[in-house]
């Protein structure tokens, strides 16, 4: 079975995209708006997904550095050269597409121990981002 023959199938789930050239303060006012936010996208200008942004390493390097100053040498040198989103997003993707075999996607979700995965299109546009818990469902394996 491919992704295109279940995606109405699935629950959208939420999720943010935003541009690498996004200041790390301005992401994180965005993900405040955003309800049961997992996934953070990171898109260029024409909309292709880059990479993706853990909501873990935003929450270090923006959110708990305001309450509690963590000062070892490499978070330090992380939070001074550190300025946009791009510069502390994940340039290794794990993606679909709707062409793809749907449970190749679910082992590839495994094997990265991944819980969500955005579904992009030939030009890398994301589409939407499903959940390993909803894929499970429809191969019923889990």
């Amino acid at each position: 079975m491919k992704i295109s023959e279940v995606l109405d199938k699935i629950e959208n789930m939420p999720y943010l995209a935003i541009s690498g050239d996004c200041a790390l303060n301005e992401a994180t006012e965005m993900i405040t708006g955003v309800r049961q936010l997992r996934s953070i996208y990171v898109i260029d200008k024409q909309g292709r997904l880059q990479g993706t942004l853990s909501l873990g390493v935003l929450i270090r390097e923006v959110i708990a550095a305001r309450h509690k100053p963590n000062f070892s040498i490499s978070s330090l040198l992380t939070r001074i050269t550190s300025e946009d989103v791009a510069d502390i997003m994940d340039n290794h993707v794990i993606y679909a597409q709707k062409d793809d075999n749907l449970e190749k996607i679910l082992d590839r979700m495994i094997y990265h121990n991944i819980k969500e995965i955005p579904v992009v299109d030939e030009d890398h546009r994301i589409i939407t981002n499903v959940g390993i818990l909803d894929l499970c469902r429809l191969v019923e394996r889990c």
